[in-house]
């Protein structure tokens, strides 16, 4: 995962993706690659609010709750749909 944009951790079974900071098509790459490969629940990073990612989300038969937004640092938990 080292070549993915921005940084990744994981807390337990969470998994969490830091894309602050990173210019568009970096942050929705890393974002749906842990969509793609991990079961989730993920707590994405971000500097806005990724009203580009709910489509995907949403294709992938995922969701995503707004769950912190501050200036220059807004949270998803992303979990797949039930």
């Amino acid at each position: 995962m080292t070549d993915l944009p921005g940084k990744s951790w994981r807390e337990g079974s969470v998994w969490h993706v830091d894309t602050r900071g990173l210019p568009p098509p970096e942050p929705m790459v890393a974002i749906l690659w842990h969509v793609e490969n991990t079961p989730g629940p993920i707590v994405a990073h971000m500097d806005r609010d990724p009203v580009h990612l709910y489509p995907e989300l949403a294709e992938r038969g995922w969701h995503g709750e707004l769950v912190a937004e501050a200036p220059g640092d807004t949270r998803l938990i992303l979990r797949p749909a039930r």
